[in-house]
Parts: structure tokens; C-alpha cells; sequence
């Protein structure tokens, strides 16, 4: 039912065939039919055999350095490898989307945890999506209830039983939809790559402007309750001495 939703369904995927063939068996749980992998990057992608370094044109470079302390994003840290494949994954299914001539899309990675009650009855809520959305957010790891970051989860508005105005939503990119005309925005301003992927989404809501500008909502409970996998970014290893990893940077911290 979900795939009805949407004119398309993009799953960002990191390559390993065991979280293929476990978002298949999801989809197949859900009678989803109307998706398309994206094929992402992971570090290891990024060195050929000689360890030197390749497809240096994909990102920023200020957006990688060691003493980043205010590069070109705005983001006072520097990006790991794995954010770079991670955010890689999510703009190439914006341009994809954007080939393939939709209006509108869903972004899911590979190890979202679908809760199949809301797939399912996905004809249930689809009323109460609100006409004029730029982004919904699907899922977040900030959930209403937020022990970490309450003063912020108390911000958003519910406007009916299912949807939230989101407000500063960078909390993650795990599932997703957006409009073709929002991803074309993105593009724009973030390739070459210059934030991880939640920090490109969580832009269109980060500022008074921003949130006056677009229509940023959030659906809850949330249409993806976790992931199964660990996180990639969380356990990335260190492969050059030039770069450091998501753990690496909060350490310094």
C-alpha cells in the first residue's frame, strides 16, 4: 500500500547483500512493488589499491579537514568517510528521482525497520497528509518523548492525528519523502557534498526562515520504528590517517 503513497520508492543501499535481501523481505511483507536500490559508496570505495584517494570531486574539501572549525556548510565538524558514502547514497536517489521524472519520492536505507501495521494501512492516514509538504520525515531518533534533546521534540505542533510540523529536524535520514522540487533544491546546494545526509534534510528546518519558507512535517508514530543492522557510520574504521571517523571526531569533542 505504501508504494501508492508515492511516485517512487528509492532504497539507499551500501552494497551488502545481506541488507538487499533483508529490505526485500520487508517490502514483500508490505506488498511494496514500485522501489529501486541505490547503489551507495562505502570508505573502502573511496581508495584504490595504491591507497590513494578517488573521487575527491564528490565532496568539499573544507568539509573533511582535520581542524574544520567552520567550514563552507556552516558545520562546525568535519565529515567522516562514511558520512560522505552515506550522504552520497541519498543524493544520488535525488537525482535518480529526478531522471526518473517524478514529482514526488521515498527514501529508505537499507536497514529500516518497517512497522508493517502503518504499511499496510497506509489508506488509513493517507488523508491526513497535509496538501502542501516539501519533506516528511518518516522517522527520526528523536522521537516526541525525547529524553536527550526535550526542549526541542516539544517544539513540533500536531496539526492532526498522524502529522507534526517538524521544527530542527536533523535527527536522522532513515525513511523520508520528499518533493522532486526540493531534491533539485538540495542538489543544488550540497553537491559537491558538504553535510551528512541528516544534515542536508534537517536544513530545510533548522531556521526561523528556513521553516517559514518550507513545509517541513513529521509523521508519528513513526512509519519506521529502528534499524536492525549496526550503523555503518557508528563502527566505520580508521583506513587513512588523513581522515577521522564519526567516533574519532565526538572524542575530540
Amino acid at each position: 500500500m505504501l508504494d501508492t503513497l508515492f511516485d517512487k520508492i528509492y532504497v539507499i543501499w551500501g552494497r551488502d547483500p545481506a541488507r538487499k535481501q533483508y529490505i526485500q523481505q520487508q517490502f514483500k511483507k508490505c506488498n511494496i512493488e514500485n522501489y529501486k536500490f541505490i547503489r551507495s559508496i562505502t570508505p573502502e570505495n573511496l581508495f584504490i589499491k595504491s591507497r590513494k584517494i578517488r573521487f575527491k570531486k564528490i565532496w568539499k574539501t573544507d568539509a573533511i579537514k582535520f581542524d574544520n572549525t567552520r567550514h563552507v556548510s556552516g558545520s562546525p565538524h568535519p565529515l567522516s568517510l562514511a558520512e560522505v558514502g552515506c550522504s552520497y547514497g541519498h543524493l544520488k536517489a535525488y537525482k535518480t528521482a529526478i531522471d526518473d521524472k517524478v514529482n514526488n519520492f521515498l527514501v529508505i536505507e537499507d536497514d529500516a525497520v518497517v512497522n508493517i501495521d502503518l504499511c499496510q494501512n497506509a489508506l488509513q492516514w493517507k488523508e491526513y497528509i497535509p496538501k502542501n509538504w516539501d519533506i516528511i520525515h518518516f522517522h527520526s531518533w528523536r522521537p516526541n518523548d525525547c529524553k536527550r534533546e526535550p526542549n526541542l521534540a516539544k517544539k513540533r505542533k500536531q496539526i492532526n492525528d498522524y502529522f507534526y510540523i517538524g521544527y530542527r529536524e536533523h535527527g536522522g535520514t532513515v525513511c523520508y519523502s520528499l518533493t522532486t522540487n526540493i531534491a533539485n533544491q538540495l542538489l543544488c546546494r550540497y553537491y559537491p557534498i558538504l553535510l551528512p545526509s541528516d544534515g542536508m534534510t534537517g536544513s530545510l528546518s533548522a531556521s526561523i526562515f528556513a521553516r517559514r519558507f518550507y513545509n517541513v512535517y513529521v509523521f508519528y508514530p513513526f512509519l519506521c520504528d529502528n534499524t536492525i543492522f549496526e550503523s555503518q557510520i557508528d563502527n566505520e574504521k580508521q583506513i587513512s590517517k588523513k581522515f577521522i571517523t564519526r567516533q574519532q571526531r565526538l572524542m575530540l569533542k
